[in-house]
């Protein structure tokens, strides 16, 4: 009769088995623990130790024996007793006696040597789980770098440098800000100044524009277009010459680029004015006047 097909079932089972008049095989449990190389990490499991002394019948591997073979509770007795006579001839003999899944037990000097079989699982929770091969790393020597009371010293000037550097930056860099705002401010008020000088006064009859212009021909000027291109205020100012205005010139690029071709310029508004309205009645009635300062 082979054990193992009783005993190792019932290990799963129970913490304990006894093989009447042999002795009993006793579980305990055991965490993952490292192979004796450290070459895998064994998952938990149920160690399992011989116990010669614990030997009187607790009725659970006969009652086992008895339901699997379908025989009656003394036959089961007697086959476990046969069992265990012919083992005890062997073991005294000094041969090794093999629980298949469990282990090997021998006899040395009269005691008993029981060698387990690690690759079992005995604990129900650790089923499916196998052993994990390691990975063993390699400990690298951190070398710290050692410092003399010199390259102290100079870290510390080097630490002052660059401390009083960035302080001298930033004081360098907040009065280039303040500079470029006051220097904004001013320019700002000097561009206002001159965008309300420049500013077109409308009249009912005749519009007013006034730029900034050199005083040349004077300050108020009948315009007779604005031309993108200079080629073309070339063309209109020898037409107008042609015709008869012989002062005819460019006064100027207004704010959008355009170059600005007047008939004549003015001393004075009321000359300008009226030349506008007879040079609108005669012949061009989208003329302007423009007045620069």
């Amino acid at each position: 009769m082979k054990f193992n097909n009783h005993v190792f079932p019932l290990l799963k089972e129970c913490d304990c088995v006894v093989i009447p008049n042999f002795g009993s095989f006793v579980c305990r449990n055991i965490s993952a623990k490292f192979s004796e190389n450290r070459s895998k990490l064994l998952p938990p499991n149920k160690e399992i130790v011989f116990n010669k002394n614990l030997k009187k019948n607790d009725g659970v591997l006969v009652k086992n024996i008895s339901e699997l073979k379908n025989i009656s509770y003394s036959d089961a007795e007697e086959k476990i007793n046969s069992w265990v006579k012919k083992t005890n001839k062997k073991i005294n003999k000094g041969k090794s006696i093999a629980f298949e899944n469990i282990g090997s037990l021998r006899k040395i000097d009269k005691n008993f040597i029981f060698e387990p079989n690690h690759n079992s699982i005995f604990l129900k929770s650790s089923y499916g789980l196998s052993a994990v091969d390691t990975v063993q790393i390699n400990k690298t020597k951190i070398i710290k770098p050692s410092f003399n009371n010199t390259m102290l010293k100079y870290a510390a000037i080097l630490i002052l440098f660059v401390s009083f550097s960035a302080i001298a930056l930033n004081s360098y860099f907040d009065s280039v800000k303040n500079f470029n705002e006051n220097s904004y401010l001013v320019a700002s008020k000097e561009v206002s100044k001159k965008i309300q000088r420049a500013t077109f006064s409308i009249n009912p009859i005749i519009p007013l524009v006034t730029l900034p212009i050199e005083k040349k021909y004077g300050n108020f000027h009948i315009i007779a277009g604005s031309f993108r291109f200079e080629e073309n205020s070339l063309k209109m100012i020898n037409l107008l010459k042609k015709k008869g205005f012989i002062e005819a010139r460019k006064v100027g690029v207004n704010p959008y680029g355009l170059i600005q071709v007047a008939y004549n310029s003015y001393d004075s508004v009321e000359r300008a004015r009226a030349a506008l309205e007879l040079l609108r009645d005669a012949e061009d009635e989208n003329a302007w006047l423009l007045i620069k300062n």
